[in-house]
C-alpha cells in the first residue's frame, strides 16, 4: 500500500485533531504544488486533502454551534 493510501486510511481511523489536520493540509498543498509529482500520488494526496478539509469543516461547524449556545 502506498504511503498516501496509508495516510488516507489513517485520517479516517485516528482521533481527529484540527491542528494536525491543518498542518497536514499545508504539507499536501506544498506537495501538490511541485512540478514533477506523479499523477497517482497527486490523486491520493487530493483524496486525503478533501477528507481532511471536510473533517475540519465539520468540527468547526460543531464549535460554532457550541459558541452560539454559550452566547445565548
Amino acid at each position: 500500500m502506498s504511503e498516501e493510501k496509508k495516510n488516507v486510511k489513517k485520517v479516517a481511523e485516528e482521533e481527529f485533531n484540527i491542528d494536525n489536520a491543518l498542518n497536514r493540509l499545508e504539507e499536501i498543498n506544498k506537495k501538490l504544488s511541485e512540478k514533477d509529482i506523479p499523477l497517482n500520488e497527486s490523486i491520493e494526496l487530493y483524496k486525503e486533502g478533501t477528507l481532511l478539509a471536510a473533517k475540519c469543516q465539520e468540527q468547526l461547524q460543531g464549535i460554532e454551534k457550541e459558541l452560539k449556545i454559550l452566547n445565548e
